[in-house]
Formats: structure tokens, C-alpha cells, sequence
């Protein structure tokens, strides 16, 4: 029997592309690896974006506008990021995502409210908010009870 594919943040893997360089590796890899197939994706580094870089936040969504903290305008990194997260989904036939919470891109509930002081409020990064768009059900890293309830559906 295959395995269902997963769309999962590279930096949730334990690789190292973080907007600090670091990584957000989960404690249930294994367990999640023995259920899906997993494929990795970081929608900053595929948008054109540094390891390391500047931290980045939203702040405003109509139209988006996305800064770091120089105040320089990194929208077009993102909506490039998401296009080509979502153009993998697609080629993989992947309907499940598993994203890392909070962040600008893969925020899936919650994002900081772009004024860089640890703030967080309702909204969703722009990849989650695409994938959504395209029926494809996201997840964050505190949700995998949830994610393994739907799978089993």
C-alpha cells in the first residue's frame, strides 16, 4: 500500500532554513514518516529568500504587503514562494499539508500582526492561504492529532 503524500515545511524535517538558520525539527518525524510520504518544501527559500534572512511579517493583507525589518518590501518573495509550493502540490497530487504555525508564509491559523514585537493574530501566511484555496487541508505542528483524525476519515 502507498502512502499518503504530505506537503510538510522543510524546517519541520530538521532542515536548516530557517529565517535564522536553524531548523523546527518535530518530535514525531518518525511516526509521521512511517504513515506519509513526506515532501519537504520551504516556500521562502523556493521564493528566492537567503538562509539566514531577515525576519518578515504581514502587514496588510489587501493588498498584501509584506516587510522585514528594514522595512523592505518582500511581497514578491512570497507570492513567488507560495506559486511554486503549490505548482509541487499539484504535480504530487498532494491533498494534506503540514506547515510551520505563525510564520508569513506557512502560518496555517495565526501570524504576527506585522509590527515585529511577538504579536500574534487570526490569519494565514500566503502559502497556507493559497493551498487552501486549491481544496488541499493544512495543518500546523500543533495540530497532528488532528492531522492523524483526518487521515483516518
Amino acid at each position: 500500500m502507498s502512502k499518503i503524500k504530505l506537503l510538510i515545511s522543510a524546517c519541520l524535517v530538521g532542515e536548516n532554513v530557517k529565517y535564522n538558520g536553524g531548523n523546527n525539527l518535530l518530535n514525531d518525524l518518525v511516526k509521521l514518516s512511517d504513515i506519509f510520504e513526506l515532501v519537504p518544501v520551504c516556500p521562502e527559500v523556493l521564493g528566492g529568500m537567503t538562509i539566514p534572512r531577515l525576519p518578515s511579517e504581514i502587514i496588510q493583507t489587501n493588498p498584501l504587503k509584506i516587510i522585514n525589518e528594514y522595512d523592505i518590501d518582500m511581497t514578491p518573495h512570497f507570492i513567488d514562494g507560495a506559486v511554486q509550493t503549490e505548482f509541487i502540490a499539484s504535480k504530487y497530487d498532494i491533498k494534506i499539508a503540514l506547515l510551520k504555525a505563525n510564520s508569513p508564509s506557512c502560518g496555517n491559523e495565526m501570524i504576527y500582526d506585522g509590527n515585529f514585537n511577538g504579536t500574534l493574530v487570526e490569519g494565514s501566511g500566503v502559502t497556507a492561504n493559497l493551498l487552501k484555496q486549491k481544496g488541499i487541508k493544512v495543518f500546523n505542528e500543533n495540530q497532528l492529532e488532528q492531522l492523524y483524525a483526518y487521515i483516518k476519515q
